[in-house]
């Protein structure tokens, strides 16, 4: 049989048992930048949408390590602006999290954090959008970001923290880009992921597009899932708008196992992740950034996602960078 053909005979099903493999916990939607597309609308003014308590916190984490969760990325808005941010964190290995990762702006880094990470190898996120300082901060609205940025992402990497880092491209031109992604790697970031600017958020006025599922890395139906400083529950951090519950209504163990978690990743399981990776056939390279090792065969007639990139969460604590990258 044909390569092209075998594709067609993919059965858009989702596989019966799930569960929970990865949490985002969105700290607090407050940032002190003001970045132009940022997908969660965060800034300085936006904490009123804070609700849930540091006890609620440790008690999501707990519950999710008990429903089988080891990998959790701590995020906001700024996740560092949360008032007991380092015992959040302390928490995560506490608890037993064997992939914990931060994705903060890094505009700021204490030093307490600094040497927690460095002991209980936890990994760091963030992004940069230039080389070029004026062109950074152009982005995040506030002067001096990209130098502060700059400096504690040498100071993880110095400790010998894994760091990954990604630059969304809006209207930097190609010698930009290449520019902004060497200039990472000679830092020592461990990995730089390049992805386009989606419709979420703030995104969508640059845009001038609504929310679509396509908008989506397709990736979020494979236990993933994000709960937000209001307590609202959705597959991921951009995937907002197809909320599927809240956890103070319900436990966490309610809503994984619930009926509109799984209908919304049947959704995307078939409307975003399979025609993404039906386009494997005829072309051995599957999406841009697949390895060669994401080549399908008879056995195998789908890009497995556990090689493919194409995917917006960390794979361990020497993660894959996603393509879709919060600020």
């Amino acid at each position: 049989m044909a390569v092209s053909a075998m594709a067609t005979d993919i059965t858009p099903q989702l596989p019966e048992e799930i569960g929970l493999e990865f949490l985002w916990l969105e700290l607090t939607n407050r940032c002190n930048l003001q970045c132009v597309h940022c997908y969660a609308d965060s800034h300085p003014g936006s904490g009123y949408r804070d609700t849930l308590t540091t006890e609620q916190y440790l008690s999501l984490m707990a519950e999710a390590y008990d429903l089988g969760c080891r990998k959790i990325q701590l995020i906001g808005g700024e996740p560092q602006l949360h008032p007991e941010f380092l015992e959040l964190l302390r928490a995560t290995k506490r608890i037993g999290f064997e992939c914990v990762e931060v994705f903060s702006n890094l505009t700021k880094l204490d030093d307490a954090t600094l040497r927690f990470a460095t002991a209980h190898g936890v990994c760091f996120a963030t992004s940069v959008y230039s080389d070029d300082a004026a062109v950074h901060d152009a982005v995040t609205k506030v002067r001096g970001s990209h130098v502060r940025t700059i400096r504690n992402l040498r100071r993880l990497i110095d400790a010998g923290v894994t760091t990954r880092a990604g630059l969304i491209v809006m209207d930097q031109d190609q010698a930009s880009v290449a520019r902004t992604e060497q200039f990472l790697y000679d830092l020592g970031v461990t990995e730089v992921r390049i992805g386009p600017l989606r419709e979420f958020g703030r995104g969508e006025d640059l845009l001038h597009e609504s929310p679509r599922m396509s908008g989506l890395c397709g990736h979020c139906w494979r236990g993933k899932l994000a709960v937000m400083p209001d307590g609202g529950v959705s597959p991921c951090v951009m995937g907002r708008t197809w909320g599927v519950g809240n956890v103070l209504d319900a436990s966490l163990s309610e809503i994984v196992g619930g009926a509109a978690l799984r209908s919304v990743r049947q959704a995307i399981f078939s409307q975003v992740w399979l025609p993404q990776t039906a386009s494997c056939f005829p072309d051995p390279g599957c999406h841009p950034h697949c390895p060669e090792a994401c080549i399908p065969d008879a056995q195998s007639p789908t890009c497995l996602p556990e090689v493919c990139p194409e995917s917006c969460l960390p794979d361990g604590c020497t993660p894959t960078v996603p393509t879709v990258l919060p600020e």
